[in-house]
């Protein structure tokens, strides 16, 4: 039950401040609105302040603003959309991303500021980490590790009964452990795990190894101003990155005709809210994040239906100073809807295929 709430509450909170961008933007334009939902109708409540409808409705997944003149009505009226220049089409088309990429630098620097878990190296200043720990960051497949069962952000919490805060200590210890048993305690999303490990080669004539990488974390405190810092910079790095995997997606759909395994639909972000609620709130903050800068960048993709379709018909319109048929382009926009629509259901599908079993426990749970 708790990760469906905190999937509903994460997603719709990412929907709502996407869609109050639009609204706010729309307001100070001048550009007329006609209501501002919470949630997705049938509707429960409604209340009518200044000519624009408040709702709150019963679907409660985020929420929607119409806009006067959006879908071409409304020629007559000089405060609707369709009239408005195109500089404050465009504003109020992007203000819903620009939005996301906000509350994404905030979530980001609340998490550094209150303290973010994250790999530590020599050039951080000691008297700045807090909570160090060694975190298994690669697993060998066919090793001793693998086959035991460790995986990793596996948090190696002893080995052989020994505490250690640095990896360079418990490879010590390991290596010193060869041609005998090594026992080592995990923390795994909040449980505590043991296992019994005998080094092996990987291959013939090689060494014997556990086969296990690990790197040292810690919580580094910034302070104000390097949390601010630390959350713009890993905002924009993290839009960047995102753009290379939305590239790398659309190519792999052209060339091959399939989309990637690693892309997951909603199926797949119900699972990891529940997985990512186990870890604590830092974490939540930090998944919100990465969640807010994907919707953000998906929406503005030049694809039709989406605000980046719409912003470049906008675009196109005021450069060629022709006007689209709104039958035409609508007709478009509809054809991507349905698109996007299919590819959603065909990931569904397939991240129902992987995830079934967890899907089925949750339910358990639920009932």
């Amino acid at each position: 039950m708790l990760t469906v709430i905190s999937f509903i509450l994460i997603l719709g909170v990412l929907i709502l401040v996407h869609e109050l961008g639009h609204f706010i933007t729309a307001i100070k334009l001048g550009v007329k609105v006609e209501e501002f939902g919470i949630g997705f109708p049938p509707k429960m409540l409604a209340i009518k302040r200044k000519d624009i409808v408040y709702s709150l409705n019963w679907i409660p997944i985020g929420g929607f603003v119409k806009i006067k003149g959006e879908s071409g009505e409304g020629a007559d009226d000089p405060a609707s959309f369709v009239n408005a220049p195109t500089w404050k089409k465009l504003s109020i088309i992007s203000a819903g991303v620009i939005m996301n990429f906000i509350l994404a630098f905030v979530l980001l620097s609340l998490a550094f500021y209150f303290g973010l878990p994250q790999a530590i190296d020599r050039e951080t200043v000691s008297g700045l980490v807090e909570y160090k720990n060694v975190v298994i960051a690669d697993v060998h497949s066919g090793s001793a590790a693998d086959t035991a069962g460790i995986k990793i952000g596996d948090e190696i919490v002893l080995v052989n009964d020994k505490a250690f805060t640095n990896s360079q200590d418990v490879y010590n210890e390991i290596s010193s452990s060869k041609g005998s048993e090594i026992t080592m305690k995990v923390s795994r999303q909040g449980e505590e795990l043991q296992f019994k490990l005998s080094a092996k080669p990987l291959s013939e004539g090689e060494e014997a190894l556990v086969g296990i990488g690990m790197i040292d974390t810690g919580i580094i405190r910034y302070g104000l101003f390097g949390s601010l810092w630390q959350g713009l910079s890993t905002t924009g790095v993290m839009i960047w990155r995102i753009i290379q995997a939305l590239y790398y997606l659309l190519a792999d759909l052209i060339s091959r005709g399939q989309v990637s395994s690693e892309f997951g639909g909603p199926v797949a972000v119900a699972v990891v809210t529940g997985q990512v609620v186990k870890l604590g709130w830092i974490y939540i903050l930090q998944f919100a994040a990465v969640l807010s800068i994907n919707l953000g960048v998906v929406n503005f993709f030049p694809f039709p239906a989406l605000d980046g379709g719409r912003a470049l018909f906008i675009s196109i319109a005021a450069i060629t100073r022709r006007k689209f048929n709104e039958k035409v382009e609508g007709w478009i926009h509809n054809s991507g809807f349905i698109v996007l629509v299919f590819l959603l259901v065909l990931i569904t599908f397939r991240d129902f295929g992987r995830y079934g079993g967890q899907i089925m426990d949750y339910v358990k749970n639920i009932f």
